[in-house]
Formats: structure tokens, C-alpha cells, sequence
């Protein structure tokens, strides 16, 4: 009987905890295989000869002290690999689609494109990942790696894989060669295959449409990947310490859908960087209740916070983690369904601010369109919109000008709890607001605004029409003041082009009676050159520091008031 039929086949299964922190390596192993397994019983040993008498069919040894678990476990008379097994010796078990038989398809077949859900899908299936460098990394064995590199450093044996030319072509080759019995198959006969797996979401998505019948077993490489490398995942968090300068619950309740469906449990992609899946190919479900959010969530839980950014997110103070260790959070109030869900997957907009983009994007392509609907047509179907607490929608464009966000903000005829609208305020008119007045409990807007006066404005938010800009706030500071709106923020991305407005702008806020002004510094997302971004644009040096110029402006009295929120702050 092999590893697997032996683990899974156990109907009386122990979790020994060994030695230093064993409570921290037991509690993880449960919430990710308590259910899988069956596991009823576990324990802590804090003496060997504290060690149950009770005999089980199968021990799980919960360590991070191999050598001295293994002499404990062997005195016991165990026989390791057949009683008894460490714990990250089952975690392959959470690879569930590695021998699952997948097709790699392109539709409505391109040679291009074929050629990438080959490589791409058979990296994924096992084990390797080819980020976006040009040949990438390889996930093997204990070395980890994401866009970030965040987690690496967290595995005992992490070392930088080589080979990567040798890795990109071996996957090619070996990719070609398995999928060969494909190519020449008709449509009809993907129905022997478990999963028919796509590179491009676009081509997933029509696939679907046209071929009802296959749809559920259509998913992209994103949504692979996930199902066949949660083990690596699960072994980062697994080993990591826990830290505890940081109190953040955000992945237990918030669902962040970006750019071609690509989903998130964090509010912000770059503090959180790993997919879930795609919400326009996979279910909404599949994707909150997957394997990897758990091990995510896990992160969380257990107060390790592996996959986040401890650089970007300002929730992570500059203060060294003290000597006490922070409680396991309670996990009680985990639904089935996000508390939060982040819209941010249609990028068109009606200005073209340096800030954010070089030219306007006023309209997607057919296939971006296709991509977008689908994931609107999933989270209407899916009934989160009326369950969530709070919607936010509109990060990466100008909601009020996408069909989809629209869509979302106005469909259905159930009332909803909360929305959060993100908007430059241009296309905010009493006609957009008779049709959203009534729908939600509870409503707020956060207002892009960048300036104080229309010169400026003009400069920093191209496109845009000021003095339509302040009638549109005035109605909204109308809404405010009769309470139709809850909240009112309005940011301003501080830059060289603006920040000498800043109290200005303070002033302008608090006269419409806005509940917050928030300043954040300028990021450069392509639209400089590094030397043009840190002399000529930003106001903060390469190494983060605030530029005398904007210290003395902030020494004004007004921006020290209540309702301003400077983002750069810890």
C-alpha cells in the first residue's frame, strides 16, 4: 500500500505535537487536514512519557524537531513511514489535480496560443512556475518562490534554483509530448478529460459559452496552479515564525477581483500577490473555499502573515516584534461568502492622469469586454452581492463610465447592505445618483481629486473638466449634508505638480463638510523614467525619505486637522 492509500485509508488518526512550538506546527495541521483526514484526536507532549496509550491505526508527528520527534516516535515502537508519518510528509495530499488527466487547449486554436497553455499548463501541473521574467524560476522541492519573492526565505533548504533556460524548455518539450494525444482530438473527446485547461482567459470564457457542456471542466493556468502547488504553500506558512506587530483579519473576509478575473484575499494586490483562480472561468465558491485560501487564511490565523507584504503594508508598524506571541485569531466569524468584495478588473477610464497611465483608455477590446462580463455575470449569479457587507468597486478605472461596474452598481432588486464608490467625481451626476438613491444601506464615496485649483487640476488629471468636476462635488456635499451619503474621502496623489495645494485643498474639503482628505505619495507605474520620477515628480527620495519641500508645506496648522490622513505615515 502506497503513502497515500495508507493516510488516506486511516479511519484512527493521532496529531502528536513534539517539542518547541509543536502547539503553533499541531493547531496549523489541523485547520488544513482535520477535515481531509478525519482527524478526531491531538495532543502536545510535553513529556515523552506523557505519550497516549491509546493506540491509533496512524500518527501524524506535528515537529520542528525532526531528530528528536523521530528517536520519541521510534521508542514508541512505531514504524515510521507505515504508523507514523511527519506531518509535511502528507502535504502532497493538497496537489489534487496533479494526476488528474488535463488537456491543453487554445480556442479558437492558435498556434501562439496553444504553445502557451502547453508550457504554462504543464508547468503549473507540476510543480514549476514560469513567472513573468523571462524564463523564470522552478518550485521544487522546499524552495518557494512568487512575484515578490516574499516567502522564500522562510523555508529550511531555500535555495536559488538555477537552470532557468533549461527549466523553460524541458517544460515545453515535456509539455508537447503530453499533450500530443490532443491535437488532433475532436471536441467531443475532451470529454474524457477531467480538466481542459487554458492559457488565455478569453478563450476559457468563450470555450464555455459554446461548449455548455465541457464548461465545468474548463479552467485557466491561473486556477492549476493553485490546485497543484498548494503543497509549497502550505509548507511556507507551515514553517514560518509567527510575528506580532500586526493585527490584520483582511484575508479572513475580503475577495479582491482584478484585471482579466484574477482574484486576491487582500484589498491590495501588491501587499497580497497570490491568485486564486479566475472568477470568470471558476466558480465563486471553488475560489473562497479552495485549498490555498485556507492556507492563506492560515497565514493569518496563526499570525505568521507569510504571504504578505511586510514592506508596502503600512498595517505592519516599524516596531520589532515583541517577545510575547499573539493569540491564534478566533475564526468563528468566517462565512461562506466574503464580508468584502473589491471590484477593480475594468480599467477604462475618461482621463488619462500621469499618475496612473500615458494615454486615455476609454474603451476595452472584444476580448477584454468578454473577460469583464464574465466575471459580472459570476458575482450577480453568485448572490455575494446582497450577502457582503460592503462592495467596493471601481480602483482601476472610472466606475461611473464601465458598463459592468454600472451594471453592478444598479442590477437587482434586493437591497443592499454597503458600497463604497471610487470615482474621479466627473461623471457623478444626479441622474447616476436617482439610480443608485434607495439601493444600499449604506453608501460612501472615496473622490480622486488631485488639486485645489484648475490650472493644476489640468496638469495632473488629464481629460478632466474642473468646473463640471466642483458641481458634481457640491451636489455630493448636498447628499452629505442631508445624510444620503454616509462618507465622503477625497485623495489627493501628492506630486511636485500639486503639493503646494495641499492645504488648499484641506480647506476646500472641510468647507463641503467631507469626512477625510487623504494624501498618499505618487507611485511610478511606468509612466517615468526613474530619473524623471525622482527628481521632477516625486516628493519623497529613492530611499523613501519626504523632501524638505514638502515637510515645510505640511507644517501648516491645517494639516494637522482630524480629518486628514497622510498614507505614508506607519
Amino acid at each position: 500500500m502506497g503513502i497515500e492509500s495508507t493516510i488516506k485509508n486511516a479511519k484512527n488518526v493521532l496529531t502528536v505535537g513534539i517539542g518547541k512550538n509543536s502547539e503553533k506546527a499541531v493547531a496549523d495541521y489541523l485547520y488544513i487536514f482535520r477535515e481531509k483526514l478525519g482527524i478526531k484526536d491531538s495532543t502536545v507532549l510535553e513529556d515523552e512519557s506523557l505519550f497516549p496509550v491509546k493506540k491509533y491505526e496512524l500518527y501524524i508527528c506535528c515537529t520542528y524537531d525532526r531528530q528528536s520527534a523521530q528517536v520519541i516516535m521510534d521508542g514508541q515502537g512505531l514504524k515510521y513511514g507505515k504508523e507514523w508519518f511527519f506531518a509535511e510528509d502528507t502535504f502532497f495530499l493538497l496537489d489534487d489535480r496533479k494526476n488528474c488527466r488535463i488537456a491543453y487547449l487554445s480556442y479558437p486554436g492558435s498556434f501562439k496560443s496553444r504553445l502557451k497553455a502547453v508550457l504554462f499548463g504543464y508547468a503549473a501541473r507540476h510543480g514549476k512556475i514560469l513567472p513573468r521574467e523571462r524564463y523564470g524560476e522552478l518550485l521544487k522541492g522546499r524552495s518557494v518562490y512568487t512575484n515578490g519573492n516574499r516567502f522564500s526565505r522562510h523555508l529550511p533548504g531555500n535555495r536559488k534554483p538555477s537552470g532557468s533556460r533549461l527549466i523553460y524548455l524541458s517544460c515545453l518539450f515535456f509539455g508537447i509530448a503530453e499533450s500530443i494525444p490532443q491535437i488532433s482530438a475532436k471536441k467531443s473527446l475532451y470529454e474524457k478529460y477531467e480538466y481542459i485547461c487554458f492559457y488565455d482567459v478569453s478563450e476559457a470564457v468563450k470555450f464555455r459559452t459554446d461548449y455548455p457542456a465541457l464548461a465545468e471542466k474548463v479552467i485557466t493556468v491561473e486556477e492549476l496552479k493553485t490546485h497543484t502547488m498548494a503543497s509549497l504553500y502550505m509548507r511556507a506558512v507551515y514553517f514560518d515564525k509567527r510575528q506580532n506587530g500586526c493585527l490584520c483579519d483582511t484575508p479572513l473576509k475580503t475577495l479582491w477581483i482584478g484585471p482579466k478575473g484574477t482574484t486576491r484575499l487582500c484589498g491590495c494586490p501588491d501587499y497580497l500577490d497570490i491568485s486564486l483562480g479566475n472568477a470568470g472561468v471558476t466558480d465563486c465558491r471553488g475560489i473562497w473555499e479552495s485549498t490555498l485560501a485556507g492556507i492563506i487564511r492560515l497565514s493569518v490565523i496563526n499570525n505568521t502573515y507569510t504571504f504578505c507584504s511586510r514592506d508596502l503594508c503600512r498595517k505592519f508598524n516599524a516596531n520589532e516584534d515583541g517577545t510575547e506571541l499573539l493569540r491564534r485569531k478566533d475564526i468563528s466569524e468566517n462565512t461562506d461568502h466574503p464580508d468584502i468584495i473589491k471590484i477593480a478588473n475594468d480599467y477604462t477610464c475618461n482621463l488619462h492622469c500621469p499618475s496612473c497611465r500615458k494615454s486615455i483608455h476609454a474603451k476595452n477590446d472584444e476580448k477584454t469586454e468578454r473577460e469583464i462580463d464574465a466575471c459580472t455575470q459570476a458575482l450577480l449569479k453568485s448572490g455575494w452581492l446582497e450577502k457582503t457587507d460592503s462592495l467596493v468597486i471601481g480602483a482601476s478605472g472610472e466606475t461611473f463610465l464601465s458598463p459592468s461596474y454600472r451594471r453592478i452598481l444598479y442590477d437587482g432588486i434586493v437591497k443592499r447592505n454597503s458600497i463604497s464608490v471610487m470615482t474621479n467625481g466627473t461623471l457623478f451626476t444626479p441622474q447616476e445618483w436617482e439610480k443608485m438613491e434607495g439601493k444600499y444601506d449604506s453608501l460612501r464615496f472615496s473622490v480622486s481629486i488631485d488639486a485645489a485649483t484648475k490650472g493644476t487640476y489640468e496638469k495632473v488629471r488629464c481629460g478632466g473638466n474642473f468646473d463640471r468636476l466642483m458641481k458634481n462635488m457640491e451636489f455630493l456635499s448636498g447628499l452629505r449634508k442631508e445624510g444620503k451619503v454616509d462618507e465622503v474621502i477625497v485623495n489627493m496623489i501628492v506630486q511636485k505638480a500639486n503639493y503646494k495645494e495641499i492645504p488648499d485643498f484641506i480647506r476646500w474639503a472641510k468647507k463641503l463638510g467631507f469626512d477625510g482628505v487623504y494624501l498618499s505619495h505618487i507611485w511610478n507605474w511606468g509612466t517615468f523614467t526613474e530619473d524623471e520620477f525622482e527628481n521632477n515628480v516625486s516628493m519623497f527620495d529613492k530611499n523613501g525619505n519626504m523632501k524638505p519641500e514638502l515637510a515645510r508645506i505640511l507644517e501648516d496648522p491645517v494639516c494637522r486637522d482630524p480629518i486628514v490622513d497622510m498614507r505614508w505615515d506607519g
